[in-house]
C-alpha cells in the first residue's frame, strides 16, 4: 500500500490506498491525498493533535517506484534513522515482504512557527 503517515509518541497515524487503485504517473504510483487534506481526519484519532498543525508532527509519504519494483518512504532524518519508526511504517503499509527504500526529504522536516 501507499499513502501518508504521521508518527507521534511511538504510534503511527496513516491513510493508505492499494497500489492497484491508483494509476502510474512518470513511473511512480502515489496517493492523491495530501497531509494538509487528511489532517482533520487524522487529528480526530489523538486528543493532543488539536495543539498542532499538520506540519508540526513528524510525517512522511510512501510511494511505489514501478521501474525498480520498490516502495520509497520519504520523511525527515529522525524517522528515516529510527528502527522503531521504520517498523511502524512497514507494518502499517503492509511492506514486510516488499523491497523498501527509506529516503530523506527536506519537505518533511518539522515546521514550528514557520521555521524548520
Amino acid at each position: 500500500m501507499i499513502g501518508i503517515f504521521w508518527i507521534y509518541n511511538s504510534k503511527i497515524y496513516f491513510k493508505t490506498v492499494k497500489i492497484d487503485a491508483v494509476k502510474v504517473i512518470n513511473g511512480f504510483i502515489d496517493s492523491n491525498f495530501s497531509h494538509y487534506q487528511v489532517w482533520d481526519e487524522i487529528s480526530l484519532q489523538n486528543k493532543d493533535f488539536y495543539l498542532y498543525e499538520y506540519e508540526e508532527v513528524p510525517r512522511g509519504r510512501v510511494v511505489y517506484d514501478v521501474d525498480n519494483k520498490q516502495y520509497i518512504v520519504y520523511s525527515n532524518e529522525d524517522i528515516i534513522n529510527s528502527n522503531e519508526s521504520k517498523s511502524f511504517i512497514i507494518n502499517a503499509f503492509d511492506l514486510s515482504s516488499a523491497n523498501v527504500l527509506f529516503e530523506y526529504d527536506a519537505h518533511y522536516e518539522i515546521i514550528c512557527n514557520g521555521h524548520r
